[in-house]
């Protein structure tokens, strides 16, 4: 009897673990702090991430990682694409950003996950998409988080840097990165938003 309630209890908390990371919200707005994943309309291999500055109405400003460049985007919406997380954007004005006025970006939007996911026990088959805080300077990133062996791998679409850290998400291995050997982590599970 003890080692079927055990295993009745080990499969209940499978499910839990399993069903705390879930990987799409709904019922949010765009809001000042979510990133965003932009992608040119005419150059589909390009993929940029910012994160998101102000909104107000269909109109927010983003500050691009990879340049620091701040777009006022503005008509946001629902794209042609038919998916309820695919959006679309044109661009307004910029500061040091090469899109010109009315270029539209086709857009994913990315929020921590207001659920709680504990990321160092949830169960890691392939990735979950994450923000990265770097305690160092606070400094916010999108990444994919994969596992590895003794740790995870996180991903930066920004940089392609690579940052491999171990279960208490100090980085153990760097390429491409600024970021040092010892240096720590805060990761938060970030969902996709459908509108």
């Amino acid at each position: 009897m003890k080692i079927l309630l055990t295993i009745v209890a080990l499969m209940g908390w499978t499910l839990v673990t399993q069903a705390q990371c879930e990987e799409r919200i709904s019922g949010r707005q765009l809001e000042k702090g979510m990133f965003v994943l932009c992608t040119p309309q005419l150059e589909g291999n390009t993929v940029y991430v910012a994160e998101v500055l102000s909104v107000n109405g269909t109109d927010f400003s983003c500050r691009f990682l990879h340049s620091n460049s701040v777009y006022q985007l503005t008509d946001f919406k629902t794209a042609d694409k038919g998916s309820a997380a695919i959006m679309q954007a044109a661009v307004r004005s910029s500061k040091g950003g090469g899109y010109k006025a009315g270029s539209v970006f086709i857009i994913n939007v990315y929020m921590a996950d207001p659920a709680p996911c504990d990321l160092s026990t949830a169960p890691l088959k392939n990735q979950y998409v994450v923000i990265a805080t770097f305690k160092a300077d606070n400094k916010r990133y999108l990444g994919k988080m994969m596992p590895v062996s003794g740790g995870y791998d996180i991903q930066f679409k920004h940089s392609q840097s690579v940052y491999t850290v171990d279960k208490k998400f100090t980085v153990t291995k760097v390429v491409k990165g600024g970021y040092i050997v010892g240096s720590q982590m805060e990761l938060v599970h970030a969902r996709l938003l459908e509108f």
